[in-house]
């Protein structure tokens, strides 16, 4: 095996092989994996090793069917198959070329084929047929395999060979051999084509038409015809040929156009933006007014490709997948919105429209409208700031109502409340023990009393808002530690810098708030020695992060409590983030950022 393509790579880089032919290897789809200079120069393709070729992409359409056959028959007989196409290459260039099949390789089947230029005027290398060796067999075997219509006369137009689906199409049988055409098939069809073989006998040159012809039934039968030469018996002169039923296609084609007509038209009065998409052909239409939307002169609107790379790379997936989508599921219409790069360099919200046409089950145009959304969308975003603005505007309101009604009750448990149980503690003073027992009652009495008129105490300067506005936030969180140090035996350090002052008082009392919440965790649950807390400035953020060496907790297996909820709410109505790292046996630590100054 090594040695063959050896052999191979030599024969590609020969310099004689490389003037004089064609030479390139396919595999079974047809897809180039190797070529000479000359077959990568004159048909201005790309080095295999960098991008993919389809050497079927070069044959007109009718020649296709042909070349797969010459692959089929190589592979099964291990012979060469010679084979007339028509490549385009700028223009139709007939050729001949020789399809071999690779028994031993890299690649898992593939086929080394050599071809060669029919010159002008110069007859081609025909086949052989009727019991002249191995080229006909060949012929007989394509004739046998074709799906389309195949045959072969000569020059006093008996027919000579004949495929089975040439036979049923006219309802004859293999007695028809050997007759004169006129006999056997419908004048109608004996006047359009002969006449074509008669310019192929002069010529000696292949020759392709598009024919329609009246059958015995009335209807209108449309063919492409391909017409070529071939050695003949005795010196008479032989043509084969193969005709594909294009009659569908002819008519799509054609109701295609009338259609593509109406849309030309439409698109000149009215005042949308259209497009169309040929998905056969990849080519886009699109409408004046399309065009003036977007600003790019009518020389410049490309492809699809063209128009998904100017879609913002945000929504460039979601619009891909929804083209995907529509053929995938077979949809009838389907609508999307993105951004969309016009040629001022400013980015306009678009919304697209579009329709599927189908035909046989397979989508073959798709044609739509695209409507400029920017302005409708900068006032629903606007509408939407607007709303958001006013939902902030009522919720500051009524947390000043709140921070109020909580002021008022911790006033009043200090004024009224605590009043009343001093009242009852003087009360108590007043009694006189008649014994020991008594006198224990009257000193548990005074002492509870003592006790509800402290924690009332407490509970009141809790609820009661600081007075933010006159001392600074980081005055008021020093009087907390102050109250908690003496109170407790946490020992809590306080770093903080002065920018966190021009916040707005409603942030300053959020942040108050929350040191006060998290300060009543940490001595309630985490049996911590020390905290710290930092109140520092990053960014245009003010970063509050409260740190205890507490017990901790595993945040897998624990929620959080309502204390945290209550935390991460306050925060987050300001726009802030709230991040809180603990594990069991070192301790919590609570960040919160919010924005310096609000963005509206």
């Amino acid at each position: 095996m090594g040695t063959l393509w050896k052999d191979l790579r030599s024969i590609f880089s020969s310099s004689g092989m490389q003037e004089r032919q064609y030479l390139i290897i396919l595999d079974e789809n047809g897809n180039i994996l190797k070529a000479n200079s000359r077959m990568l120069k004159e048909f201005n393709l790309k080095n295999p090793g960098q991008a993919e070729s389809n050497f079927f992409n070069l044959i007109h359409p009718v020649h296709i069917e042909n070349f797969k056959n010459a692959f089929r028959y190589s592979s099964q007989n291990s012979n060469p198959y010679p084979v007339e196409l028509v490549l385009k290459n700028g223009h139709i260039q007939p050729m001949n070329w020789q399809v071999n099949f690779l028994t031993a390789g890299p690649y898992s089947k593939s086929f080394i084929c050599v071809g060669n230029v029919i010159a002008a005027g110069k007859k081609p290398d025909a086949i052989q047929v009727a019991g002249f060796g191995q080229k006909a067999a060949i012929l007989q075997a394509f004739m046998k395999n074709t799906p389309n219509m195949a045959w072969a006369i000569d020059e006093d137009a008996t027919l000579l060979m004949a495929n089975p689906v040439f036979l049923n199409y006219f309802r004859l049988t293999e007695d028809a051999l050997n007759k004169k055409i006129a006999e056997i098939i419908p004048l109608s069809v004996v006047d359009a084509l002969y006449a074509h073989h008669i310019k192929v006998f002069q010529t000696g040159l292949p020759l392709e038409v598009l024919e329609k012809t009246k059958m015995a039934d009335g209807s209108t039968a449309v063919f492409r015809v391909a017409i070529f030469p071939v050695d003949g018996i005795e010196g008479k002169k032989m043509a084969a040929g193969i005709a594909i039923n294009y009659a569908d296609k002819y008519y799509a084609e054609k109701n295609l156009k009338k259609a593509n007509e109406r849309l030309s038209q439409l698109s000149r009065v009215t005042s949308d933006a259209i497009w169309e998409w040929d998905m056969l052909s990849g080519e886009i239409f699109r409408n004046e007014k399309l065009i003036e939307m977007i600003g790019c002169p009518p020389s410049d609107h490309g492809n699809l490709a063209w128009w998904i790379s100017r879609v913002h790379p945000e929504d460039r997936d979601q619009l891909t997948d929804k083209l995907k989508e529509v053929t995938d599921k077979s949809l009838q219409s389907w609508e999307s919105e993105y951004r969309f790069l016009c040629t001022d360099g400013e980015y306009k919200n678009m919304l697209d429209r579009g329709y599927v046409i189908y035909e046989k089950g397979m989508p073959v145009k798709m044609i739509g409208s695209l409507h400029d959304i920017t302005n409708e969308k900068l006032m629903t975003n606007l509408l939407m700031e607007e709303k958001l603005r006013q939902y902030k505007n009522i919720s500051e309101a009524a947390m000043r109502v709140q921070e109020q009604e909580r002021t008022r009750l911790g006033r009043e448990m200090h004024d009224n409340v605590n009043q009343l149980l001093s009242t009852i503690k003087m009360f108590i003073g007043l009694l006189t023990p008649a014994n020991a027992q008594e006198q224990e009652i009257k000193q548990k009495a005074s002492e509870y009393t003592l006790l509800a008129i402290e924690e009332i105490r407490k509970l009141s300067r809790e609820m009661v808002s600081p007075q933010l506005n006159g001392d600074s936030l980081a005055e008021n969180i020093q009087k907390i530690i102050s109250d908690i140090e003496l109170s407790s035996g946490l020992r809590i350090r306080f770093a903080f810098d002065s920018d966190h002052e021009i916040l707005s008082p409603g942030k300053k009392l959020t942040l108050y708030r929350i040191v006060q919440e998290q300060l009543k965790n940490i001595i309630k649950y985490s049996k911590a020695k020390k905290a710290e807390i930092l109140l520092l400035t990053r960014d245009n953020q003010v970063q509050l992060s409260i740190k205890d060496d507490g017990i901790g907790f595993d945040m897998k297996k624990t929620n959080p409590g309502i204390g945290l909820a209550s935390i991460r709410d306050r925060a987050n109505f300001y726009n802030g983030k709230t991040e809180i790292i603990a594990s069991p046996g070192k301790g919590c630590e609570v960040t919160v950022s919010i924005p310096l100054l609000d963005s509206d």
